[in-house]
């Protein structure tokens, strides 16, 4: 297991450094080898084609010649498996002949089934041998060649001359009939034919070589241009995808600050509209508190009551709304509590003002979130309430609150008669609904509604919060 790993570790540098050349290195390694592989490939069929060629045209003329000299005096074959000793003779002057005995070294006359019925070599007449491909070939009508092979038992004077010979088998006809009545077998010197062959072979090496270079050279070109613009596109890639990255780093920075603005507006929001209660509880509510006292210190006779008590009734409905609306405003019992305790607080506070019932649900949540959170989530739990208040009457009121470890989930819905997201532009729980958002969104939270007229509507509110941040950091 551990060889086997230590294996994958080396193979891996090595894949990464060979993937490190460039496309056109890479090019020139593989194609040197495929095509060097092609060209020995190509080559070496070529100088087989070209010597089998050689021999066939070299032995067609010298087996045409040879045997119109001796097919005359073997034409009793065709009845007979030797040769009568006149025309014996006559092959034997005939192979006299200055320009067959200056090209031809040894002769064989075959019968069928391997018999030899002639031969200059006389331990080889009438003896019998296994047929060569060559001889089937020859029965059938053909002229066969090959450089002689001297691994064969009857080629054994052959092989003690130590020449290069060409062995050619030519088949002999009856003169009458036309068919084949013997092979005759015959070996020339292969000097001149080497030469020529070797000279041709020579010839088609060089132009493969060469045809080989040129394709090289033209596809190594093709690829280097191609392998430079790749490589001109890849560094502009990688600045391109390096300036990406510096405008993503700047934009994750923007972002933190606009995140961390966003809360500093929310903070500074919330301190204005507690300082906004203050002065309403402090100031017009004790103006109209010490109205009313003074009211009551009044002695007016009968005819002012009924204005006295109209008067009295307005600043107290007055007071009762400055003050409820200062309540609304300051949320102070809130400050020293957990976040639990503080959506329980205004839940309990909304169901003592509306006097409704709400279904709470609140699962294990951090205790100590940062301010701005906890009161963005108070704010969004007291105007969904409000809300639903308002446009339900209080029926189905329903707070849950949850946290997974990673953000903070609250759901306030009600079983009013709902709405058409959509088509609320101008109403006034849009405006409410408008503010939940931004105030949200302002800190990285999203806020959902979901509403269909007749089934109620349930507004969902997801702040991020990690453990650093519950913690208070």
């Amino acid at each position: 297991m551990y060889a086997a790993q230590d294996i994958a570790l080396e193979a891996e540098p090595r894949r990464l450094s060979w993937l490190q050349h460039s496309l056109a290195r890479q090019f020139i390694l593989v194609a040197f080898g495929v095509l060097l592989l092609g060209m020995f490939t190509l080559g070496t069929w070529v100088a087989r084609k070209i010597e089998n060629g050689v021999a066939e045209i070299a032995s067609a003329s010298a087996a045409l010649y040879i045997n119109s000299l001796l097919a005359p005096h073997l034409q009793e074959l065709a009845s007979n498996d030797t040769l009568s000793a006149a025309n014996i003779e006559h092959i034997n002057q005939a192979l006299n002949n200055a320009a067959v005995r200056t090209n031809v070294v040894a002769i064989k006359i075959w019968k069928e089934g391997g018999l030899i019925a002639f031969s200059t070599d006389k331990e080889l007449m009438g003896r019998t041998f296994p047929l060569k491909d060559h001889l089937q070939r020859a029965w059938q009508g053909m002229i066969a060649a090959q450089f002689v092979d001297h691994h064969h038992a009857e080629n054994a004077g052959e092989r003690s001359t130590g020449l290069s010979l060409l062995e050619v088998y030519a088949p002999v006809r009856q003169i009458s009939s036309g068919k084949v009545i013997a092979v005759l077998e015959f070996y020339e010197h292969a000097g001149s034919f080497e030469a020529q062959l070797s000279e041709a072979e020579w010839h088609s090496w060089a132009m493969t070589a060469l045809v080989t270079i040129a394709m090289m050279t033209a596809l190594f070109s093709i690829v280097a241009n191609g392998s430079r613009t790749i490589d001109e596109q890849r560094m502009s890639l990688t600045q391109r995808v390096t300036q990406l990255s510096d405008l993503l780093r700047q934009n994750q920075m923007l972002r933190s600050r606009i995140e961390r603005a966003s809360r500093n507006v929310a903070e500074d929001n919330e301190r204005f509209i507690r300082g906004l209660g203050y002065d309403l509880h402090d100031g017009p509510a004790q103006l109209i508190s010490l109205a009313l006292l003074r009211l009551d210190a009044l002695n007016l006779n009968g005819n002012d009551h009924d204005n006295l008590v109209t008067i009295r009734g307005a600043l107290s409905d007055a007071l009762s709304d400055i003050r409820n609306f200062c309540a609304g405003l300051l949320l102070p019992q809130i400050q020293g509590l957990s976040l639990r305790e503080a959506l329980l607080f205004i839940v309990r506070d909304h169901e003592r003002r509306t006097r409704t019932l709400v279904d709470c649900s609140i699962s294990q949540v951090p205790c100590d979130p940062p301010p701005f959170v906890k009161i963005c989530l108070c704010r969004f739990v007291q105007e969904g309430l409000n809300n639903a208040f308002r446009h339900a009457e209080g029926r189905g009121q329903q707070v849950s609150a949850q946290w997974d470890g990673h953000s903070i989930t609250i759901d306030v819905a009600d079983e009013g008669p709902g709405m058409c997201v959509q088509n609320t532009s101008g109403d006034r729980i849009r405006v409410g609904l408008t503010g939940l958002w931004d105030r949200i969104e302002s800190i990285g939270g999203t806020m959902t509604v979901n509403s269909t007229p007749g089934k109620g509507t349930r507004l969902t509110a997801s702040l991020p919060l990690t453990t650093g941040e519950s913690d208070g950091q």
